[in-house]
């Protein structure tokens, strides 16, 4: 008795458990791993977004280190590039490159980022180990430039960024506390300015947005912004040399054509990092696995220009939005056939895959969609798998009366046949008694496979009737898309052996279509061969050299594979056609059933069945009939 209600009281707990666990997971975002390929993916399946014309990226390339030296190039051609900047407009001049040591050439850099007056420096911090969950915080610098410099520039911004748990870098933390005091990242520092918008004004709600002017910049839950990805490096914004820019600076004073008219420049936002092979800081990111950390800045300004961001939804909405699709799939599974079930759970999957992406592309709201649909999916398996066992459990509690033996009977075979493209299928059954041991099915598994499944259980009437449905429940268990025949087979065989105790077994042959690649692969438990007659007339016996009787050892299931082409026939049968006997006991043999198989050959499938079924009563009248009769014909057209 305790047992029992100890049974039962798990039973009442699966569901809560279940529901409790598939909350927990998506609170605590533990799929993140490839909720992150989905947010890539909608990145790369995004129209190209229009850029901001006012950013120029400054590479310090192979070109560069080629005509200047080795990296670090000296410090008097970085005075020459901002005067040049400078000289020619430039709004801001955002460096991504270091000067933490005295080198030559220092005073001549120092005046240059004086006179310039737009000049904003680098600095890394040492962040936090213990990672907040509402900021991000430091415990003091990890590189920072000499003091004459940050003296004499605008301003100063860290570049530290954050990789996601698969290594990408997406998001930026604007603002990094550090002695109670907030720091922006540099390209954030220089775009407020830029929009007269100061860094010290700005009102950070953490976990949720900074309110910069009219500005409202949304927050992931580390208080980071996520970047706004345009695309490939070199694809979106402007890319200058550094060395034609100096170039074009001093040509006239060397007597040179300049490469470039520096008047260009004017009022653009210039962010100088390195792209030199061996020199340059590379990211993964959405688009690509080599990506220019210095490149982020400019994604940076664009948002913050725009007023394009990308935000993910809170958890709440993703909880509803997952309520709702399990919802509807619950009801979908339980209200209608697996098959139609099945169709539902794929267009509601394709709608919220394009809604996703649509909401992406419009309003760049991130939606969790991973773990959504695969929620859908493991609810449309669950119900469906709980109604298949709920009614192999109904089945089995049923009388062994004849009347509703017979109903069983014909709630397990196939009520329809399946429609395959490039398919015409007909089967019809004769039982001898009321109720017989025949049995077959059909699997349509979609994308073209179908599978065909005839069998044969020892005995007769009731007792080989219930057996055939228990047998037909377990091989709907069994069958399932991309098993091999043979498997199926050995695991069914398998169950029977251990679980039934009536002494039956039954004969099997089952093949799998394949109608994209052309191929059949079937296999036999010690069943009839199959007839194949191709399209030029030759007829082959379709058998295996390893296959017992399911229900009675452990056995080995072989396996067959063949093509077929436009015009093959395929015709499978129990033994109760071949060994149909006339009053003369002879038996009406395989023989018999190739040339009544090869003569109405021409004929639609259903006129082929009725053709071979008036040859056989004319050798054995239904009135003598003394086994089950099962044909099902396979044509391919």
């Amino acid at each position: 008795m305790e047992f029992k209600k100890a049974a039962g009281l798990s039973h009442y707990l699966i569901l809560p458990i279940a529901v409790l666990s598939i909350l927990l997971i998506s609170c605590l975002r533990l799929t993140d791993n490839y909720e992150l390929e989905t947010l890539d993916l909608r990145f790369r399946l995004r129209p190209a977004p229009a850029v901001t014309d006012k950013v120029a990226l400054i590479e310090i390339g192979d070109d560069t280190l080629k005509n200047f030296g080795q990296w670090p190039i000296a410090r008097s051609y970085h005075a020459l590039l901002i005067r040049a900047l400078s000289e020619s407009g430039a709004k801001s001049i955002i460096f991504d490159i270091f000067f933490p040591e005295a080198q030559e050439g220092d005073d001549d850099l120092e005046s240059a980022i004086r006179d310039a007056k737009n000049v904003y420096l680098p600095f890394v911090f040492e962040l936090n180990p213990d990672k907040r969950t509402d900021f991000a915080s430091a415990t003091g610098y990890a590189a920072k430039n000499l003091l004459r410099f940050s003296l004499a520039d605008k301003g100063e911004g860290h570049i530290n960024i954050f990789p996601d748990i698969d290594g990408k870098f997406r998001r930026v933390p604007l603002l990094v506390n550090y002695g109670g005091n907030w720091y922006p990242y540099i390209s954030y520092l220089a775009t407020c300015d830029y929009l007269d918008m100061p860094v010290k004004d700005a009102v950070i709600s953490p976990g949720r947005h900074i309110s910069s002017g009219s500005l409202k910049i949304p927050l992931d839950d580390s208080s980071n912004m996520l970047i706004n990805f345009s695309g490939k490096w070199g694809k979106t914004y402007k890319h200058y040399s550094y060395f034609d820019i100096v170039q074009s600076f001093v040509a006239p004073a060397i007597g040179q054509k300049p490469i470039l008219d520096l008047k260009l420049f004017k009022d653009k936002v210039c962010v100088v990092g390195l792209t030199a092979a061996g020199t340059v800081d590379l990211h993964p990111n959405p688009f690509e696995t080599l990506y220019p950390g210095f490149g982020i800045h400019a994604e940076v300004f664009n948002s913050l220009l725009s007023g394009r961001f990308i935000s993910r939804a809170s958890k709440g909405i993703n909880l509803l939005i997952m309520a709702m699709l399990s919802i509807m799939i619950a009801i979908a599974t339980l209200k209608t056939k697996p098959i139609k079930g099945l169709l539902i759970l794929i267009l509601l999957e394709l709608f919220f895959w394009m809604s996703s992406i649509l909401v992406f592309n419009i309003w760049g709201i991130w939606i969790d969609l991973f773990y959504p649909a695969a929620i859908m999916i493991l609810l449309y398996m669950s119900l469906t798998l709980h109604k298949y066992i709920s009614e192999w459990k109904k089945r089995l509690l049923l009388e062994n009366e004849l009347n509703i033996a017979k109903k069983i009977q014909e709630s397990f075979l196939s009520k329809s046949i399946p429609e395959v493209e490039g398919l015409r299928i007909e089967s019809a059954m004769f039982t001898a008694h009321q109720v017989g041991g025949d049995l077959y099915d059909f699997r349509d598994f979609g994308g073209g496979s179908l599978g065909v499944m005839i069998g044969d259980v020892s005995g007769k009437g009731v007792p080989a009737s219930l057996f055939m449905a228990m047998v037909v429940s377990e091989f709907k268990y069994f069958a399932a898309a991309g098993v091999l025949p043979e498997n199926v087979l050995s695991g069914l065989n398998a169950k029977l052996v251990k679980e039934s105790s009536s002494g039956l077994f039954v004969t099997m042959f089952y093949m799998v279509f394949d109608m994209k690649k052309k191929k059949l692969r079937f296999s036999s438990g010690g069943h009839l061969p199959a007839i194949h007659l191709n399209h030029l007339g030759e007829v082959k016996l379709l058998d295996v050299p390893d296959g017992m009787p399911l229900g009675l050892v452990d056995s080995y299931y072989s396996s067959g594979e063949l093509s077929f082409d436009k015009g093959d026939i395929f015709v499978l049968y129990t033994d109760g056609v071949t060994e149909a006997m006339n009053a003369r006991r002879e038996l009406y043999g395989a023989e018999r059933l190739i040339r009544a198989v090869t003569l109405s050959k021409g004929l639609p499938p259903d006129k082929m069945l009725n053709a071979m079924e008036k040859d056989l009563r004319r050798f054995e009248p239904k009135s003598r009939q003394h086994d089950d009769i099962t044909f099902i014909i396979v044509k391919v057209i």
